[in-house]
């Protein structure tokens, strides 16, 4: 697939597939499993891509230490590793060892029981996407993910635009259930992530991966990556303005695709010596 596609494209083509392994399971595994994985890249991806490293001179930094518009644009842009349908499925895990990132615990929780308290770090703005997007992804209700995305994104971002809004949408329109549907039953939980690229203290293109488990007649299981704009502001991480990023690698947690694809293991903070 094109790594520049945008979050309805996502919707239609990947959650498609998704929500077919529910009356076709057999068929999508199999398809995972005869799927051809490459070696492992040992590149750091903590910071930024490294094409966007090579070029950072041509967006001098200001007073405050930022690039600007066009140095974020360029970013969230920066195509990731193409993944096949197959990648998402459950498949075996790789030999090799995985990076890690060290995520804080949240401290306290915000609007709409979203938990928040992340600190004002890379590692603090992966924390509260997660924490977004795991609420809102939980009910199935479009209704619900307004409102968390009311309360959580900036004034500019626009809910229509969010991949999340777009994947619970095309989720309900494939399967034939209803917004907030109690047929449907969904989990995520982070397990990845990976820091696409920052630009100042107050701006942080984080990238999430979740393990999804969702049940509607059938359950079945798949992972799933998403990147979002975050800014530092009013003593929090919020969903910033902007187009959409690139599309994230959407690959089985664990799985030699999911390191090629950049991905790091979550852990706790608390328990980890890994810096965030």
């Amino acid at each position: 697939m094109s790594t520049q596609e945008s979050a309805g494209e996502w919707s239609r083509q990947h959650l498609l597939i998704v929500l077919g392994t529910v009356v076709a399971v057999v068929a999508l595994l199999i398809a995972g499993l005869t799927y051809a994985v490459g070696s492992a890249l040992n590149t750091d991806t903590a910071d930024a891509p490294a094409s966007l490293e090579s070029a950072d001179a041509s967006w001098p930094t200001d007073a405050n230490g930022e690039r600007g518009d066009q140095y974020r644009d360029s970013i969230a842009a920066a195509p990731m590793l193409e993944v096949g349908p197959g990648d998402l499925k459950p498949a075996a895990p790789t030999l090799a060892e995985p990076k890690q990132i060290a995520i804080d615990l949240p401290s306290s929780t915000g609007q709409v029981d979203v938990p928040t308290g992340f600190p004002h770090s890379p590692g603090g703005a992966v924390g509260q996407l997660a924490a977004i997007e795991t609420a809102a992804l939980g009910p199935m209700s479009l209704g619900y993910a307004r409102d968390i995305h009311h309360a959580w994104a900036s004034e500019d971002a626009k809910f229509g635009q969010w991949e999340i809004a777009q994947s619970i949408q095309s989720f309900h329109a494939s399967a034939g259930t209803v917004d907030g549907d109690g047929a449907v039953t969904l989990t995520a939980t982070p397990v990845g992530a990976q820091v696409k690229g920052t630009d100042g203290p107050d701006w942080v293109l984080a990238c999430v991966q979740l393990d999804i488990n969702v049940t509607v007649v059938e359950e079945t299981r798949f992972g799933y990556g998403h990147c979002a704009r975050m800014q530092w502001a009013d003593g929090r991480w919020m969903i910033a303005p902007g187009a959409p990023p690139a599309q994230a690698p959407s690959t089985w947690p664990g799985s030699q695709r999911s390191l090629d694809a950049g991905w790091r293991l979550w852990v706790d903070a608390s328990e980890s010596s890994v810096s965030p």
